[in-house]
């Protein structure tokens, strides 16, 4: 759905708009692909959604899955993560789900340690995903802001994920000027394609 290949990205999404689900529909691929992942978070997400999401992945598949949490310290485990990665390549791949809090400000060491993330993409794929704020002064196009300020907009590729201002169950996908549309179902989201 999102060309994300040599390219550090920041999915941006509004409440509920389904970035972990987003994510775990790239895992599912990546490993039925041969590939590796890392998903740290700081909530492990809902068994029954990766159940779901991941259906398809057998025993094999499942341990090519690095789960790490780190509960609310993403630059205290930073240099774990990236040493676990060490020998990814471009048929893997890094996801850091919730990068910063999804209320106020980023602090400065999350927004440090999601730009020394980025320097992986020299060698795989990097996802990092946070929660859109509503923007108060009208100035963005689709009503919403993403986390970390032109660090993490200078580190990244912002991709908006928002739920469809008229269409229940269905979801705007928006980056670089590209959009596009998909439903969220219970394995995960597929594109609309017209």
């Amino acid at each position: 759905m999102i060309d994300f290949e040599g390219r550090a990205m920041h999915i941006s999404a509004s409440p509920g708009a389904g970035k972990t689900t987003l994510c775990l529909g790239i895992v599912s691929e990546i490993i039925l692909n041969g590939g590796r992942a890392i998903w740290a978070c700081r909530n492990i997400p809902d068994a029954d959604r990766f159940r779901e999401i991941l259906h398809k992945i057998d025993q094999s598949g499942l341990g090519r899955i690095s789960i790490l949490n780190f509960s609310s310290n993403l630059a205290g485990e930073i240099d774990m993560i990236i040493n676990r990665a060490e020998d990814f390549g471009r048929r893997d791949i890094v996801i850091v789900d919730d990068w910063c809090e999804g209320y106020g400000r980023a602090m400065k060491e999350d927004i440090s340690a999601a730009k020394k993330l980025s320097i992986l993409i020299q060698s795989t794929n990097v996802i990092i995903t946070s929660s859109s704020y509503e923007d108060a002064s009208g100035s963005a196009d689709s009503g919403w802001l993403a986390r970390g300020g032109d660090t993490i907009k200078n580190s990244f590729v912002t991709v908006f994920l928002l739920k469809h201002h008229t269409s229940h169950g269905f979801r705007s996908i928006s980056w670089e000027g590209n959009e596009k549309l998909a439903k969220m179902t219970s394995k995960g989201l597929e594109e609309i394609v017209s």
